[in-house]
């Protein structure tokens, strides 16, 4: 155990996505002793850039992250990779145990290892997400804007989805799947709107040539749509907090 100790810091942080690094980033200009540990999975992988994010509009987050890890390194932050599994508290601190058996000691603990996104159990939408499908007119809008939007519904906000897509193409389609027929007023909406509604569970996503074409239902029927737009249940990633009792 003493082998695999690494040293005591002022301040452990756990998740070096954008929340962590720029954290790590603060404290060490604060004179803090900094460790970022990091497992190499962050929530926006699969996006191809990053948007909203003045002057890194379009940046891979990749590209970001590793910008963001040279500034902690710059003022003399550490950084290491792997997956924390546990957390205790100890005397005058907090201990974390990494997944390969190191272990450190702060007097600070900062969990930034957000939330993994919870997707609707349709195939093809996994394979597809971050590409053509997608979740935020705001992130996304610009890159699928006058095409062929479905929206997925799986809570009643899909119907202000698809209200807002409107700003963004002229052919938007809302897939009433699990979700129960829209009020009367929701209805009167869409349709000033123009939005189209299709009822029936949506089974899978047709793509043709890697490109997604249409939207297949469990009824056989297929509703041509190029991209898609689903709401995830974002899933907390809680082994630490609750190592922690909390």
């Amino acid at each position: 155990m003493r082998q695999n100790r690494i040293q005591r810091y002022d301040v452990v942080i756990v998740g070096g996505g954008a929340a962590g690094l720029s954290a790590a980033v603060s404290l060490c200009r604060s004179l803090r002793s900094v460790l970022v540990v990091d497992a190499g999975a962050p929530r926006n992988r699969r996006s191809a850039g990053v948007h909203g994010f003045l002057s890194r509009e379009g940046m891979a987050p990749a590209k970001l992250l590793a910008a963001g890890r040279e500034e902690v390194r710059a003022y003399g932050g550490e950084l290491t990779t792997g997956r924390a599994v546990s957390a205790a508290k100890s005397q005058d601190g907090f201990t974390v145990r990494l997944q390969d058996g190191r272990m450190s000691d702060s007097r600070r603990l900062l969990i930034a290892s957000g939330f993994e996104d919870e997707l609707p159990g349709v195939a093809g939408v996994e394979e597809r997400w971050g590409r053509d499908v997608v979740h935020c007119p705001y992130c996304h809008g610009w890159e699928i804007r006058h095409r062929a939007i479905g929206v997925l519904a799986t809570e009643p906000a899909a119907v202000q989805e698809a209200l807002l897509l409107r700003q963004w193409s002229s052919d938007v389609t809302l897939f009433q799947h699990a979700m129960p027929a829209p009020s009367d007023e929701d209805l009167e909406q869409l349709e000033a709107r123009s939005v189209r509604i299709i009822e029936g569970q949506v089974q899978s996503l047709q793509i043709v040539e890697d490109t997604l074409t249409g939207v297949a239902l469990a009824s056989g029927r297929v509703v041509p749509c190029e991209a898609l737009i689903v709401s995830p249940r974002p899933t907390a990633r809680t082994a630490l907090v609750q190592a922690l009792g909390l």
